[in-house]
């Protein structure tokens, strides 16, 4: 593997210093897949496949960072919950199976690192970072993925049931958030295990538009921090990351409190704003607009919309250039390699 690079210009950026370009995630999973010719349905199962699309599009996109298609449905198949998985998309969990403290004192939680109780995560997480990190021609950084705490306790009781529980037996929800963050935990670590580089957890119950900062610090706060924790523990070189979708202005003045390295954020945000809150406590990543440009627009205006946000948040550290959400699926890759560009062309001349 060549040393190009790549992790020194993000750990510059973790650490609030200046890099000679700016870092950039394409924040592509099953797009990789698209590009490529396949089916979603065919990567998510062979690791070959898997690993090999997603180097080819994060070498060609210019990323510096390499996410295999990992489809956080799946450690729910494992957990005996009903998932289907269409041929081109990503599983859905058509409904919950815990409703009542004896249902959440059942619940069987399988160990990432026995193969014999989790077949599909192996496969689909552990065998795709294993094939990724031996494929991998330049020092990216690899990304493991979850789903965090409270937005895995969503699926598991259902959000809705799990929101309205709180005001009627907020100790049921706070039980199995807490029975839940030991899976988190142990996923994260397996997957480091595995060859993942960065800790991943995409967290989109936390965002503002779903609970507001109090409830954030009352049900998910301590329960990343203790996910960030334990991966900090198993290996303090990983750099933390988590993804909150929607709003997130007012919640993530207490990211500082989970321990994360960065906080990785919407289009919804403003990105000056966010920076601003920030306050060199931890990185930012961010926040084009994954339909509006990375979807439907140009090159041009792909490129445009990446420097104003540069221009915002990107001038002296801290900053990670990407999508605010997952790139979807259909983006044209000339859109993606602009996301690319941009975070090596915007500093020409300026410097």
């Amino acid at each position: 593997m060549k040393d190009a690079g790549h992790r020194a210009c993000v750990e510059a950026a973790l650490e609030n210093e200046t890099d000679e370009r700016t870092p950039v995630n394409n924040f592509a999973l099953a797009t990789a897949a698209h590009s490529a010719g396949y089916k979603v349905d065919a990567a998510r199962w062979d690791p070959k496949i898997s690993a090999r699309v997603s180097v080819d599009y994060s070498m060609k996109t210019m990323s510096d960072f390499v996410k295999p298609i990992l489809d956080s449905q799946v450690p729910f198949v494992d957990m005996g919950m009903e998932v289907t998985f269409p041929e081109d998309d990503y599983g859905r969990v058509p409904r919950h199976i815990a409703e009542t403290a004896e249902d959440v004192d059942r619940l069987e939680l399988f160990d990432p690192y026995d193969a014999r109780q989790c077949p599909k995560f192996t496969r689909v997480f552990t065998e795709s970072l294993e094939e990724t990190a031996r494929i991998l021609p330049e020092d990216l950084h690899i990304c493991g993925l979850s789903w965090g705490p409270i937005t895995t306790a969503g699926y598991v009781m259902g959000v809705e049931n799990m929101l309205m529980n709180t005001f009627t037996d907020p100790d049921l929800v706070k039980s199995l958030i807490t029975k839940v963050t030991t899976l988190v935990s142990d996923m994260q670590r397996r997957m480091i295990d595995a060859g993942a580089t960065v800790m991943w957890m995409a967290d989109p119950t936390s965002s503002q538009d779903i609970i507001p900062p109090s409830m954030f610090a009352e049900y998910s706060m301590e329960h990343i921090r203790k996910v960030v924790s334990d991966v900090n523990a198993m290996d303090s070189s990983v750099p933390t990351f988590v993804h909150i979708c929607g709003n997130t202005l007012e919640t993530m003045k207490q990211i500082p409190e989970t321990g994360a390295d960065c906080l990785s954020f919407d289009h919804a945000v403003d990105a000056g704003k966010a920076k601003a809150n920030a306050a060199g406590k931890f990185a930012i990543m961010g926040n084009v607009d994954p339909v509006l440009q990375m979807m439907s627009g140009t090159p041009e205006s792909v490129t445009r919309e990446c420097y104003r946000i540069l221009d915002a948040a990107g001038q002296d550290g801290g900053f990670i250039l990407a999508p605010g959400c997952e790139t979807p699926i259909t983006s044209p890759d000339e859109n993606v390699a602009a996301l690319g560009r941009a975070g090596r062309d915007y500093w020409k001349g300026r410097r």
